[in-house]
């Protein structure tokens, strides 16, 4: 029986052909993930992507800082006594 053998285009072809199904993957989770990411092209995406990541941490860090104050806001109230009026 006679061994077939792979040209070298072969394998350059399906690595090619494996790496533009794993973008093409990779882009559709960023389209279910982004907000709008339906609505745009490709390098768009990419764009809005970026922008979205932005704002997240924005709002993060907003989170964060009102996290911080209500917590010394009711460190404040245990430590002080209750004032009743007289």
């Amino acid at each position: 029986m006679e061994e077939r053998r792979r040209s070298p285009c072969q394998g350059r072809r399906r690595r090619r052909r494996r790496a533009a199904e794993t973008m093409d993957r990779k882009v559709r989770e960023l389209r279910r993930l982004v907000p709008g990411g339906n609505a745009v092209p490709a390098d768009r995406l990419l764009l809005r992507t970026t922008d979205y990541i932005v704002r997240l941490r924005a709002r993060i860090e907003l989170l964060r800082a009102l996290s911080d104050l209500v917590a010394v806001t009711n460190h404040m109230a245990v430590a002080m006594p209750a004032v009743t009026p007289s």
